[in-house]
């Protein structure tokens, strides 16, 4: 998984490198330095995990086509451990056909202006959490 993470375009027949189309990548954190001021306060995820977690981060912008992408947090669950990253998004997706609330708020707006993704490992799947509706907001209340 590492080499897709970091894995050159491939080589044309000449051997000159075949000219894909490659979207921008948004602002993504940099964790290598982010990890350095974490470290000076006793925490940390060591060098192999911050790096998995950068190019995990980078790849995620680019599938997503995210403006900004963050690493939020990590969960130390009792079975399995969580890593969570924020991104952001210029337009809202077309999306699902699911009928929300009157005051919902679209992805890319208001409550729902960051969409969060989740992950168990530096090196898995990134699964996207749904937005909130005023419902759960009320219901944290």
């Amino acid at each position: 998984m590492q080499k897709r993470l970091n894995k050159a375009a491939p080589e044309g027949e000449e051997g000159e490198e075949a000219a894909e189309e490659v979207g921008p990548v948004g602002f993504v954190q940099d964790m290598r330095a982010d990890s350095r001021q974490w470290q000076w306060a006793g925490i940390g995820f060591g060098e192999q995990e911050t790096y998995r977690l950068q190019m995990h981060l980078k790849k995620l912008s680019k599938d997503s086509n995210a403006t900004m992408c963050r690493f939020f947090g990590k969960i130390l669950g009792t079975e399995r451990d969580y890593y969570i990253a924020e991104t952001q998004v210029e337009a809202a997706e077309e999306g699902e056909d699911v009928e929300h609330d009157a005051d919902f708020e679209p992805n890319g707006s208001g409550v729902n202006v960051y969409t969060y993704w989740v992950t168990h490992s530096t090196m898995g799947e990134w699964k996207r959490l749904p937005d909130v509706s005023p419902s759960d907001i009320r219901a944290a209340r």
